[in-house]
């Protein structure tokens, strides 16, 4: 629970991200008033500040249960290869199913509906279908980068080369059906009576554990295709066709995203593969120790890609208010705006590609009596207020203004703790959060997985760096 801020805690909330001071200005007095003490006794003063932001991977975040999963592969000549597939569990339908004294099984059709995707239509994309070879615990902890191969079994149940054929511009869902192997059918309709009672569904899941859906790889040079799909009720089913004691029936599955039927994204990045001259410095990326010499290009990727991280020290904090020459007990802030200002370049499509933006903090600390335990993984909700940032691209200006003033209450609690405080750059409308269990409390976590977008900033290094503009009163005595 965020507590209530102090006049103390005010003042410390607007020096969080400082590391260099560029400008002190004085400023319309009327701006902030309603924060701000009688005019009489106190004065305006704009802060330009320039923190250092990092180039990150974020491969640290929960994808067990999101409400949209990807899957495919997408070539880029900045960001390099991203393929991505879908594990997850059916279940069947019926309370309980008899499949007869003989049975022989016609075929099996595994059915999906893509809601959208980023890529090209015309694209020829040879989807790979596979049995999952070790279950899917509800409650259990997967990560994008997690080793699929050691989840599947290795040889596919079944293919399809996907071309999409839409017949408008409004026609962006397809409901794509691959036949796979009669040995699934087989295995399902061959499953003890017990294992087919659905009240007994953990029996059904060590029975048959799910499938992992997901594409070749993308051929460099090539734009492929990532493919976005909704998990909830008939997006995904399973039909069997079998002959029954001499008669033709089906057995439907489904995966049906309430309950504990569970599924998660698995992603690879290749960045080795882009070519153009802005890609990604595979040397630096994850390098959060320098203090000089930062990439002057930032990247927003989605699906668990790079993202900016703005990294906060308790030790810049102090230096910035030793060269104001101010104490803490000295002034309050009116307003805080972080800026980061789009790559302009030719064959960069900024009002395609460009996203609205916002922001997370991807650890979360639970303070107990006894001891302060951090979860990496997790980040409380009600800390993320990512509708409260307004970051959307200036088109006029190119840059994206963000409001964060409130925010930093949180950035304050952790600071609290530790010698740095983390936040990071998302694509605001992969923002959503999902609950997760850990003993008896229930916690948060960001889904960043929705389709692969993209944005380009410029970094600390170039010649309109991240910026932070801070506006307090001070008095004037």
């Amino acid at each position: 629970m965020i507590k209530k801020i102090t006049t103390q805690t005010k003042i410390l909330l607007f020096s969080i991200l400082a590391l260099s001071v560029a400008s002190c200005t004085d400023v319309d007095k009327k701006l902030g008033i309603d924060m701000i003490p009688d005019d009489e006794q106190f004065t305006l003063v704009t802060d330009t500040l320039y923190p250092s932001v990092y180039n990150v991977t974020l491969d640290s975040v929960m994808t067990i249960n999101l409400q949209y999963n990807s899957f495919g592969s997408y070539y880029d000549p900045i960001l390099g290869t991203t393929t991505a597939g879908t594990a997850f569990q059916i279940a069947p339908t019926s309370d309980s199913m008899n499949f007869g004294t003989t049975h022989t099984v016609d075929s099996v059709i595994l059915q999906m509906i893509v809601s959208d995707r980023t890529g090209e239509d015309s694209y020829d994309q040879t989807l790979k279908v596979y049995e999952l070879s070790k279950q899917i615990y509800y409650d259990s902890v997967y990560y994008p980068v997690i080793n699929i191969n050691s989840m599947i079994n290795p040889i596919p149940v079944g293919n399809k080369q996907y071309v999409r054929t839409p017949k408008d511009r409004w026609d962006t869902s397809d409901t794509i059906k691959i036949h796979l192997d009669n040995s699934i059918g087989e295995k399902l309709v061959s499953a003890p009576s017990d294992v087919m009672l659905y009240d007994s569904i953990n029996l059904f899941y060590e029975y048959f554990k799910g499938l992992y859906i997901t594409s070749d790889d993308a051929t460099a040079g090539i734009t492929g295709r990532m493919n976005r799909v909704p998990l909830s009720t008939y997006d995904i089913s399973l039909t069997v066709y079998y002959n029954r004691d001499g008669v033709d029936t089906t057995a439907l599955y489904w995966h049906y995203a309430s309950g504990y039927m569970s599924s998660f994204t698995a992603v690879q990045h290749d960045y080795t593969t882009a070519t153009h001259p802005l890609k990604v410095n595979t040397a630096t990326l994850n390098d959060t120790s320098r203090l000089t010499n930062l990439d002057s290009t930032l990247y927003v990727q989605g699906l668990f890609g790079v993202t900016p991280m703005i990294k906060i020290r308790k030790a810049d904090i102090q230096n910035w208010l030793a060269s104001k020459n101010l104490e803490i007990q000295q002034f309050a802030i009116s307003r805080v705006m972080l800026e980061f200002y789009v790559e302009r370049f030719a064959g960069y499509e900024l009002d395609k590609l460009a996203t609205p933006l916002g922001l997370f903090y991807r650890s979360v600390q639970k303070t107990s009596d006894t001891a302060t335990i951090s979860y990496p993984h997790l980040a409380v909700i009600s800390e993320v207020n990512s509708t409260l940032f307004g970051g959307v691209l200036n088109k006029t200006l190119y840059k994206y203004p963000m409001k964060i003033t409130y925010d930093f209450t949180s950035i304050v609690k952790n600071m609290e703790k530790s010698n740095s405080a983390i936040m990071y750059v998302s694509p605001y409308s992969q923002l959503t959060s999902s609950d997760y269990y850990y003993g008896t409390t229930t916690y948060s976590y960001i889904e960043n997985q929705a389709l692969l977008y993209q944005t380009l900033l410029k970094g600390t290094s170039s010649s309109q760096p991240p910026r932070l503009i801070i506006t307090y009163a001070k008095p004037k005595y």
